[in-house]
């Protein structure tokens, strides 16, 4: 599967674009991060991950403002190095290809990614996603939606479009129905509000994992 491609920002300078992918860029693109907490009732024993090419940050904060007991698992998505994070443990991979076992993850967290993927792309990593989560599990995801204007979406197009490719932004009605076919049987919309940069409506979504087994469903 194609990786997410780098902004166009090869005239910035390297270390520029290094501290720019750590906490600024978490403090503006990600900004209610926080409130995922409150909002998910996340509990201190769930087993967290995050996926995308600057994940170590996002899941760093998430897991130290829920004081979360396992070390959180960052998955880096792409070639570029990863920004800097403590107490984070970090693997690469393909977003369809996770290198964990089945059911292994309480709670996962996917930020700004899916518009580098097409339906069928999206659909394999919704997939694997599902395979990863254990019961129960939940998966969360915000990216830029799309509008009802079509000269909006053009200007989306421009500025978030990477070497020629368009980005592809959803609905809810449409993520939601991805989800569906990848096995979820829970989708909702989640409130997580201001996003800062960059300025625009955003397609924030919660889905839930309920998969019965004969070990969990005396629990369940």
């Amino acid at each position: 599967m194609p990786q997410p491609a780098a902004a166009p920002l090869l005239a910035i300078p390297p270390a520029l674009r290094h501290w720019w992918r750590g906490q600024p860029r978490l403090a503006l693109e990600d900004s209610p991060a926080a409130q995922l907490i409150e909002l998910t009732a996340i509990a201190p024993v769930e087993r967290l991950m995050v996926l995308g090419p600057d994940s170590p940050p996002l899941a760093a904060l998430i897991a130290d403002t829920a004081g979360l007991e396992p070390t959180p698992l960052a998955v880096l998505t792409g070639a570029r190095p990863a920004p800097d994070a403590e107490d984070v443990q970090t693997v690469r991979a393909e977003p369809h290809r996770l290198p964990l076992p089945d059911g292994t993850v309480d709670f996962a967290v996917v930020p700004h990614q899916l518009r580098h993927w097409d339906d069928e792309q999206a659909l394999r990593v919704l997939e694997e996603i599902w395979r990863v989560l254990d019961h129960n599990g939940v998966a969360v995801f915000w990216e830029v939606a799309r509008s009802r204007s079509a000269a909006v979406n053009a200007v989306w197009s421009i500025l978030l479009g990477c070497n020629g490719c368009r980005p592809q932004l959803r609905t809810f009605g449409q993520l939601g129905q991805l989800a569906y076919d990848a096995g979820f049987a829970w989708v909702q919309t989640l409130p997580l509000r201001p996003f800062l940069f960059p300025p625009g409506p955003r397609l924030t979504v919660l889905v839930r994992k309920e998969h019965y087994t004969p070990k969990n469903i005396g629990h369940a």
